[in-house]
């Protein structure tokens, strides 16, 4: 070879797909927003269900974190982000996805997939459902409800999502209909008791192997046990509390009400504080989820007169004691989020939740 002749220029794009992918599947997912944008054949790859074949294959699967944003006070229009990291630095931000044209939608994870669930604008409620393959973060249309529906109460259980409430003109046949993610399916299911129907706001959990629901109007509580409904004594307590939020981290259901968090003793049937965590220093709202074995916080804050708002979010270790105590412990915390100027981003938490991918 000449002294002057250059050497060929050898990059990670001469390889096979096959082989990047390999690359790829061993890059956490809090980096995919930025390596996609490296090239149009990373942004590809990055958004393949080959990668995620990749990916479990290799045992590097890990669960990522989806935020649901209303970035107006005078919208419904839903924005979705990722929990990704910041570019160069380790630090959590919320990076925006691709999102459909859905409104004040319910939220629903069954595998792979997010279900934004019913919606609309003033009295326009739709029935429509939106539904996102976390593995490749696209959108498409699955059937529709029978009912139309605005901010319904989302659960699921065994592959079916349970949807509750949602508007003025419901019956004792049509307050709750579910829909089997096997079969593509709607169906009605009737009301466990006339003592909780009533009025369009409920609240419901899977809880203890079953459906919980909370009828906010007749503040009672039934569970759904092997297709039968029968009371449950916990609205007494207020887990579905109007502004309250809740998860269940391995069978045991956590609520936050005033900016402190408390996880319910079934044995006992009180609340209990969730030791070793200060009160959330925030003025807006909070939003609790299960992150495997973890508890991930999202709250809002104001930081100036401006009304300019910040989402801050938090992972918490979850301990089980000998005494029966339960303790979290912050592993890290972090601004995710930030309104960009007056009557500009507000940031409104509308839902979070999170997908093993």
């Amino acid at each position: 070879m000449d002294d002057g002749e250059e050497l060929p220029v050898k990059t990670i794009l001469m390889l096979h797909d096959d082989l990047i992918l390999n690359c790829l599947a061993r890059v956490s997912r809090s980096n995919h927003p930025t390596l996609s944008l490296v090239c149009k054949r990373f942004h590809s790859l990055l958004a393949s269900v080959e990668l995620y074949l990749t990916r479990t294959l290799l045992g590097r699967t890990e669960r990522c974190f989806y935020v649901c944003l209303r970035l107006r006070t005078d919208s419904k229009q839903l924005h979705w982000f990722i929990l990704g990291q910041r570019q160069y630095s380790s630090r959590k931000i919320l990076v925006q996805i691709l999102s459909p044209n859905s409104t004040s939608a319910g939220i629903a994870v069954v595998g792979p997939n997010i279900d934004a669930i019913g919606g609309g604008i003033k009295s326009n409620t739709l029935s429509s459902v939106m539904v996102m393959d976390s593995r490749s973060h696209t959108w498409r249309e699955a059937p529709s409800m029978r009912v139309p529906r605005m901010f319904p109460s989302v659960c699921t259980l065994d592959g079916k999502i349970y949807v509750m409430g949602g508007c003025d003109n419901l019956d004792s046949t049509n307050w709750m209909e579910v829909f089997d993610t096997k079969t593509q399916t709607w169906e009605f299911l009737q009301i466990p008791s006339e003592e909780i129907f009533g009025g369009s706001a409920y609240e419901s959990v899977r809880y203890e192997g079953t459906v919980y629901v909370w009828s906010e109007k007749k503040d009672v509580t039934y569970k759904l046990h092997e297709g039968r409904w029968s009371a449950a004594d916990m609205s007494a307590n207020g887990w579905g509390w109007p502004g309250s939020s809740y998860c269940v981290i391995e069978n045991v259901l956590y609520s936050c009400f005033v900016h402190k968090i408390r996880w319910y003793d079934p044995k006992e049937r009180v609340w209990t504080p969730l030791k070793g965590l200060p009160s959330l220093p925030c003025n807006g709202h909070v939003k609790l989820a299960d992150y495997g074995e973890k508890m991930v916080i999202l709250w809002e804050k104001y930081v100036d007169v401006d009304e300019k708002k910040m989402i801050w979010c938090a992972e918490i270790a979850i301990k089980k004691r000998q005494n029966g105590e339960i303790w979290g412990t912050v592993e890290w915390f972090d601004n995710v989020f930030m309104s960009n100027g007056p009557n500009a981003l507000m940031g409104l938490v509308h839902a979070l939740t999170s997908t093993v991918w």
